[in-house]
C-alpha cells in the first residue's frame, strides 16, 4: 500500500483516489506559506504603527507564493509590464492636433536639444529600473520608486527601484499625509527565518531582545520619507530642505514616490483589478489540475490490460513433474519469459489488430473452464482529459481578468476542446490594437516618476513623454510592423 504526494496533490494506489489539500480561503494562498508571523515582528509592526497590507501584512507575499505555481499568470504578467513599455520612452512636444480635433501632432525632442533629458532617460540603470518597477506594477498595482537626489538636493539624477514585498506605508498623520515608507525584507517573517538574513548575527539584539522596538538600524529596516503624490514636486522640495540640513554632503539623499492604479474603497494599498480571478479561485485551479495529471503520470498505475495465466498453463507447457521439479529461480526464469513474449505481443505497430488464441480444458461435469490465459482490456476511466479543459478555462478566465485577450497566447473560448478559430493573424492584430489603445491613461500615471523629474530638474513644462509602440500591420503593406507614439 503506498501513497504520493508531490506538493498539493496526493496520491494513494490501493483506492486510487487523486487528493487535493487547499486552503481555506482563496486569498490566504494555495500552497505552502511563510508560517505565522513572529510574535517580535508584530510587536515591532505594531510600535512602528504599520500600515498592513492585508489583514496579515503579507498581501504581495501572498500573491507571489500562489502565482509562482501559475505559468499562464506569470507570463500573461511578464506580457503585460513589457507591453507598457513598448518600444521605449521618447520626450517632445505636442505642436498641434489633427483637423479631427483629438490626434495629437507629436514633434520628438531633437538630440541637441533635449541632450539632459535623453541622457536622464537613457541611462543603463534606468531600462533595469523600468524593467523592475513595471513588474511589480502589474503584478501589485503598487510601486514605490526610490527618488535619487544630487548632493545639494537640486536635481533628480535618477530612480532605483524597491520592491513593493519590502514596502509598507507608516499610518497618516493627523492631517491625512503619508510622511514614512517602510522598508524591510521581514514582513511576515517567522523566528525561524530571522537566521537567513544575518547567519552570524541571526538578528540578536534588535528582534530578540530589543531596547526600543522602534528603533531603525537601516539595514533590516529602513525609514524612508514619502513623497505626496498629490503634489509631488512641492513634497520633494520640502523633503530636500530637510536632508540637506540633516544628512552630510557625501551621504545618500532619497526619497519614495508611491505610484499607483486607483481601485476603490482603499486607502494605502491599491488592488490589482486582476486579483479577482485569484479571490475567485480560478487561479487555484489553473494551479492545481497540472500537479493533479502530474501525479497521475508518475505515480499512478495506468493499466491498460488485465491478463491471467494459470498455474497449469506451465504445467501444460513443461510437463507437471518438469515444472515442479524446477528450482524457484528456475520458475521465475520462466514467468519472465512467457510476461516478455506477451509484452512484446500486446505492443508495437507492427502487432496492431493481430488475434490471440488460447487453450483450455473444459471440465465434463459441469462444462467449468479451465486453464485458460485471458486478457481483459481495462477502460481508462481518468479524467484527464476534462481536467486539462478545465485548465484551459481557468487559463483564459485568468487572461481575461488581466485585460489580456487570450488570442495574445493562442488561447480559445473557456471550456472549448479547440480555439474556434481564434489566434490567427487578425485576431491576434486586433487585440494587440484594441489593447494599446487602452493604455494611455494608465501609462501616464506609470510616467510620473519621469514627470517629477521633469518639473523638479526645470526641463520645461511643456516637454511631455510617450510610448513608442511597434503596431501590427497586414502584410499587403509589404511591412509587418509599424512604428506608432501613445
Amino acid at each position: 500500500m503506498s501513497i504520493h504526494m508531490a506538493g498539493p496533490i496526493a496520491f494513494m494506489e490501493s483506492s486510487g483516489s487523486a487528493v487535493y489539500f487547499s486552503k481555506s480561503s482563496a486569498s490566504a494562498g494555495t500552497f505552502k506559506t511563510q508560517g505565522s508571523t513572529a510574535l517580535i515582528i508584530k510587536k515591532a509592526q505594531t510600535a512602528l504603527e504599520v500600515a498592513y497590507w492585508g489583514e496579515d501584512n503579507r498581501f504581495p507575499q501572498n500573491i507571489e507564493n500562489q502565482m509562482a505555481y501559475c505559468g499562464i499568470g506569470k507570463s500573461g504578467l511578464d506580457w503585460k509590464a513589457r507591453a507598457l513599455y513598448g518600444a521605449g520612452i521618447i520626450p517632445g512636444r505636442i505642436a498641434d492636433y489633427e483637423d479631427d480635433g483629438k490626434t495629437e501632432v507629436f514633434k520628438p525632442l531633437s538630440r541637441k536639444e533635449g541632450k539632459a533629458i535623453y541622457d536622464f532617460i537613457e541611462n543603463r540603470a534606468m531600462f533595469r529600473f523600468f524593467m523592475e518597477y513595471l513588474q511589480d506594477w502589474t503584478w501589485f498595482s503598487n510601486a514605490f520608486p526610490e527618488v535619487i537626489l544630487s548632493k545639494d538636493c537640486k536635481k533628480i539624477t535618477g530612480f532605483v527601484h524597491q520592491e513593493s514585498c519590502d514596502s509598507r506605508y507608516k499610518q497618516m498623520n493627523d492631517k491625512g499625509e503619508i510622511e514614512t515608507v517602510y522598508l524591510s525584507k521581514m514582513w511576515g517573517s517567522s523566528k525561524d527565518q530571522f537566521v537567513k538574513f544575518d547567519p552570524d548575527k541571526k538578528i540578536f539584539g534588535l528582534l530578540e531582545n530589543p531596547k526600543q522596538l522602534t528603533e531603525i538600524d537601516n539595514k533590516f529596516l529602513k525609514a524612508m520619507d514619502c513623497i505626496d503624490m498629490y503634489d509631488a514636486v512641492n513634497s520633494l522640495k520640502s523633503i530636500a530642505d530637510k536632508l540637506s540640513q540633516s544628512r552630510k554632503a557625501d551621504q545618500l539623499k532619497s526619497a519614495i514616490l508611491p505610484v499607483n492604479y486607483p481601485s476603490v474603497n482603499k486607502t494605502y494599498y491599491q488592488v490589482p483589478s486582476w486579483d479577482g480571478a485569484r479571490l475567485g479561485g480560478w487561479v487555484e485551479i489553473a494551479c492545481k489540475v497540472p500537479s493533479l495529471v502530474k501525479t497521475l503520470y508518475n505515480k499512478a498505475f495506468r493499466l491498460k490490460y488485465h491478463i491471467q495465466v494459470p498455474e497449469s498453463y506451465f504445467e501444460r507447457q513443461y510437463g507437471f513433474e518438469k515444472w515442479h521439479g524446477f528450482t524457484e529461480d528456475a520458475q521465475k526464469e520462466a514467468r519472465r519469459k512467457l510476461l516478455k513474449d506477451m509484452d512484446d505481443y500486446l505492443t508495437g505497430d507492427v502487432n496492431a489488430f493481430h488475434s490471440f488464441i488460447s487453450f483450455f480444458d473444459i471440465a465434463p461435469h459441469d462444462k467449468t473452464e479451465y486453464g485458460k490465459v485471458t486478457i481483459e482490456s481495462i477502460e481508462d476511466k481518468t479524467n484527464i482529459d476534462k481536467d486539462l479543459i478545465t485548465t484551459s478555462a481557468a487559463n483564459v478566465e485568468i487572461l481575461m481578468a488581466m485585460q489580456v485577450h487570450p488570442s495574445l497566447f493562442s488561447a480559445g473560448a473557456p471550456g472549448a476542446t479547440h480555439r474556434s478559430g481564434g489566434g490567427s493573424g487578425s485576431d491576434i492584430r486586433e487585440a494587440f490594437l484594441v489593447y494599446n489603445a487602452l493604455l494611455n491613461l494608465e501609462r501616464q500615471v506609470l510616467l510620473e516618476p519621469l514627470y517629477l523629474a521633469r518639473d523638479y530638474n526645470q526641463w520645461g513644462d511643456d516637454i511631455v513623454f510617450r510610448v513608442r509602440d511597434t503596431q501590427l500591420t497586414t502584410l499587403d503593406k509589404n511591412s509587418g510592423t509599424q512604428k506608432v507614439v501613445s
